[in-house]
């Protein structure tokens, strides 16, 4: 673990610890009040302006890591999902995340059409039409920016027909690029490593700059797998919506860490 983690570490484990109801006024609000030097580094990202995708350092990645993992825990209790088993009985009121957030200047996403590079899809309402494209229809939780760079995504209620998305795999299938998760299978490069190792994860940096979309920046492609049973079309489904919404083949243990993307922006 990196030093500039040790403080998002010790957040992580007051919230697994902590036995109240008050999780949001007694440990994560006085802790951003109390980490001004944090406050300061997410808002000079906040403010960035770049004309093309930037270089980071992987300990600032790791840094943005370490910050996401804290937040997929605040919005466990937005989306729990009737049948799934949860694992997590975690829970801070929406006024309270949406506090928390703007204390480090994140910028609330307000797109008003469906997108996977804005939007995680939880539910899906399927439309008799197969033809339908999807169209929002509520937000879960809001999604946040950090100028160009894409930081948390919205979970949203989406209605669409099959030849988009199939309820069954965009509601189910494994969520990738995510640490916690309480409606759905979720796996990131942290899972399987010790204590200290998980928090050296890089934080998957999506980016929306001038007219256009860049997915997973990071990522080092390299020549497919001659084992691989995805096609293209397969794989850029897992890309952009991190997970499968038409494709029935198995979704566990999938590797699409090392894959980018780049479109024009809709």
């Amino acid at each position: 673990m990196h030093r500039d983690q040790a403080p998002y570490r010790e957040l992580y484990q007051a919230i697994l610890e902590y036995d109240g109801s008050g999780l949001a006024e007694d440990v994560v609000l006085p802790w951003a009040r109390a980490h001004e030097e944090e406050r300061r580094w997410f808002a000079a990202l906040a403010t960035a302006r770049t004309p093309a995708v930037p270089a980071m350092p992987i300990e600032d990645c790791w840094r943005l890591y370490a910050m996401s993992r804290i937040c997929d825990l605040l919005r466990l209790g937005f989306a729990r999902r009737p049948g799934y088993e949860a694992r997590w009985t975690i829970a801070v009121p929406p006024a309270a995340y949406e506090e928390f957030m703007a204390a480090f200047e994140f910028q609330p996403i307000a797109e008003p059409r469906f997108h996977p590079f804005f939007h995680e899809i939880v539910l899906v309402d399927q439309d008799a039409d197969d033809d339908a494209p999807p169209r929002l229809l509520a937000a879960q939780w809001p999604g946040h920016t950090l100028g160009s760079l894409l930081f948390a995504r919205a979970g949203v209620r989406v209605a669409a027909g099959r030849r988009h998305l199939v309820k069954e795999f965009a509601e189910g299938s494994t969520l990738y690029w995510a640490y916690a998760r309480d409606n759905r299978p979720a796996e990131d490069l942290s899972h399987g490593w010790g204590g200290n190792s998980q928090w050296r994860t890089r934080f998957r940096r999506d980016y929306a700059i001038a007219g256009e979309f860049f997915y997973n920046v990071d990522a080092t492609s390299g020549p497919p797998d001659e084992e691989d049973d995805l096609t293209p079309d397969e794989w850029l489904e897992l890309v952009r919506h991190r997970c499968f919404v038409r494709c029935a083949k198995p979704h566990g243990d999938r590797l699409p860490y090392d894959r980018r993307h780049r479109e024009p922006r809709p």
